[in-house]
């Protein structure tokens, strides 16, 4: 992300995204998009041109990691309309995700409607960060903890503030501009989560930094450290959300160009034509900047085999990186499922961490209108641990 190179980055893992055709498309009428439920609510949808029934899914609150659930088969009059209810009571509070699906007539080609809800009712499940640590973090003290219980602190370039609203270097990379904190967004704070709004009428969307544009004072770590973030995002065309490292590459009073960066999460969303479309699927990344040595290549992860199973936009997730002498590890809900050699900036120089929700950007269409102009990101916790820790090799491992 450092730069917008994307092309070769996503050879192999455009072969686990799917692609869906044609002009029409699932839409909800009401609730409006990111309304608030609680209760029985009832979900109105327009779906012309779509055989019937559609399929309404969304994710209960059990277990460990919790699982899908069909809300409905919703039937469709002659002009393609229909509604259905939803028993807000039974899904998670907070932030949810109701997935609308189905096919087209003309072509048999498929389409998913995301309506972001914020349920203010509910089952209070994984919400906040744990007490205890990961198990990728045993042994190590904790040494950085964000729950987003209380009010933000966020500057444009993260002086005075815990976080800058811009990449420190000053390369910024989304196509809607990440934008400085106003009472209008694009942060916005509500129980235990940090929001991050792209908002095409505004032309604005967020990034968080740990470290500020001035003088990368801030927080950092270094090796051997673990890290974790806990959020769920929107699946809309050009959607880019992201979490990820970099080392400090701030040196003699300027921003330098050699440096190590570490995608823990990159995903792409949308359905739409020309977009990578993939739901079930993100990129792990590493970038290894300037000539000092060669490198990278992305990983992706197919979450349809670890763990709940569950979409980076279905459901919230907890993303990890692990870092030592010995590997590079990145976990999905305390699962192992990348590990690298080390690269030796990553596990020697002090690291900061970015999370961002990037609209648009390499060339792929931008089109966020089938969800009223604006849709959500909604940050749970960032968590940092640091010092000497059990073999990374005896983590809960899956391999996707």
């Amino acid at each position: 992300m450092r730069r917008v190179i994307r092309g070769t980055c996503l050879a192999l893992f455009l072969s686990v995204c799917v692609r869906w055709a044609g002009a029409q498309v699932i839409a909800v009428t009401s609730p409006a998009y990111r309304a608030d439920v609680n209760g029985t609510t009832m979900i109105q949808v327009s779906a012309s041109g779509f055989k019937g029934p559609l399929e309404a899914r969304s994710w209960l609150p059990e277990g460990e990691l919790g699982s899908d659930s069909v809300v409905a088969a919703v039937k469709l009059n002659s002009s393609g309309e229909g509604s259905f209810q939803f028993r807000a009571d039974r899904y998670p509070h907070g932030p949810i995700t109701v997935r609308i699906r189905g096919t087209r007539s003309s072509d048999g080609s498929a389409d998913t409607c995301y309506l972001q809800l914020y349920n203010t009712g509910g089952v209070h499940w994984n919400e906040g960060a744990p007490k205890d640590p990961p198990p990728g973090a045993e042994g190590m003290k904790l040494v950085y903890k964000d729950d987003f219980d209380g009010p933000l602190s966020i500057s444009a370039t993260g002086v005075g503030a815990r976080y800058g609203a811009h990449k420190p270097d000053h390369l910024d990379f989304s196509k809607i501009p990440f934008a400085d904190p106003t009472p209008d967004g694009p942060f916005f704070q509500r129980d235990t989560y940090l929001i991050i709004r792209a908002d095409a009428a505004r032309n604005t969307t967020g990034l968080i930094s740990s470290v500020n544009a001035k003088d990368a004072t801030g927080f950092t770590v270094t090796a051997p450290y673990y890290m974790e973030c806990r959020f769920i995002a929107p699946d809309a065309i050009g959607t880019w959300p992201a979490w990820w490292v970099l080392t400090d590459e701030f040196k003699d009073g300027k921003w330098g160009q050699t440096s190590d960066e570490l995608d823990i999460i990159e995903a792409y969303g949308g359905d739409g034509p020309k977009n990578p479309n993939s739901p079930d699927a993100y990129l792990i990344t590493p970038h290894l900047w300037g000539d000092h040595h060669n490198g990278g290549g992305s990983r992706p992860v197919d979450m349809t085999k670890v763990g709940g199973r569950g979409g980076w936009a279905v459901t919230p997730h907890t993303y990890g990186l692990l870092v030592t002498k010995e590997a590079i590890v990145f976990f999905l809900d305390d699962r192992k499922v990348v590990e690298l050699p080390p690269f030796p900036l990553a596990v020697s120089d002090p690291t900061y961490f970015m999370v961002n929700l990037a609209a648009g950007g390499g060339g792929w269409p931008l089109d966020l209108s089938r969800y009223g102009g604006a849709v959500d990101m909604y940050v749970d916790y960032i968590r940092v641990f640091q010092g000497a820790a059990r073999k990374y090799a005896d983590s809960n491992s899956e391999h996707p």
